[in-house]
């Protein structure tokens, strides 16, 4: 799909607007350099003021890339296309967040333990003054975790 623009892409100042390791891989895997820039963008949108689950994570996902941008414009590091993305879990109608502690990080996987669920993420590709949002969802079938299965997943950090 991105074929026969890769020549100009791969010219391009890419910014991607989150710490993440795991989606620059994703990026970089489809052949593009691109440079990591977390976002300070306070997460604080109400999910409730929104029609739907995907365009939650929509609007949190171009608030990330219109700080992000703004950001490297005023330090004169003006780039070329921001890409940024959010990711929420929900069940039965309810949205999780990030946990904001490990107790919360426990709470959230015993209720997700054995349970199904849909993930949504978000994404915004801002070039210039275009902007593209899409949204993909996953339903996943999370298996029955133990107390102690819960409490070692989270002592790797991953869950926070």
């Amino acid at each position: 799909m991105l074929q026969p623009v890769m020549h100009v892409l791969k010219r391009k100042n890419i910014i991607l607007a989150s710490g993440s390791p795991r989606r620059k891989e994703l990026i970089e895997n489809i052949g593009l350099k691109v440079g990591l820039c977390p976002s300070l963008f306070e997460e604080d949108l109400d999910p409730k003021s929104f029609n739907s689950f995907a365009a939650f994570v929509e609007e949190t996902a171009l608030q990330k890339v219109l700080e992000v941008e703004s950001r490297l414009i005023k330090q004169g590091q003006a780039p070329d296309i921001v890409i940024g993305a959010d990711t929420m879990v929900t069940l039965d109608g309810e949205l999780f967040g990030k946990p904001t502690s490990e107790a919360d990080a426990f709470q959230m996987l015993s209720r997700l333990s054995g349970q199904s669920h849909t993930v949504y993420t978000g994404v915004v590709v801002k070039a210039l003054d275009k902007v593209v949002k899409f949204t993909e969802h996953t339903n996943v079938i999370f298996g029955k975790m133990n107390e102690e299965q819960i409490k070692g997943y989270i002592a790797t950090g991953e869950p926070m």
